[in-house]
């Protein structure tokens, strides 16, 4: 019996075209395609930041508003651009690399908010 394991690819984002771009807030409307599977989840980038070199984007799925919907749930991921310069996207594993990611997201959205 032989054993394969498949290497698991990163979300990808998917680029928009000039009309398709949109803004929910402040926030950049993208569609991120999983690679393993081909889903689409459609999100809006609330803001992007390096932490030791590492780069990180803040989003949450989006979702016209219809009245009904309950409070998005943010979700910060890693990203880079690879070899062909296409941004990719991974989940970050680690709690702490996560809380450490998340509190500065927050310092920098409580700032903006502070601002005229």
């Amino acid at each position: 019996m032989t054993g394969t394991s498949r290497k698991r690819k990163p979300p990808r984002e998917r680029s928009l075209g000039r009309n398709d771009r949109g803004s929910a807030g402040d926030g950049l409307l993208a569609i991120l395609v999983d690679e393993r599977n081909g889903r689409e989840y459609y999100v809006s980038i609330l803001d992007t930041f390096s932490v030791r070199g590492q780069a990180y984007t803040v989003m949450y799925n989006y979702e016209p508003d219809d009245g009904s919907r309950a409070n998005p749930e943010l979700v910060i991921m890693r990203s880079w651009k690879d070899e062909s310069g296409e941004h990719v996207f991974s989940s970050v594993t680690s709690r702490k690399e996560l809380d450490r990611a998340f509190e500065i997201f927050f310092e920098r959205y409580a700032g903006s908010l502070s601002r005229p």
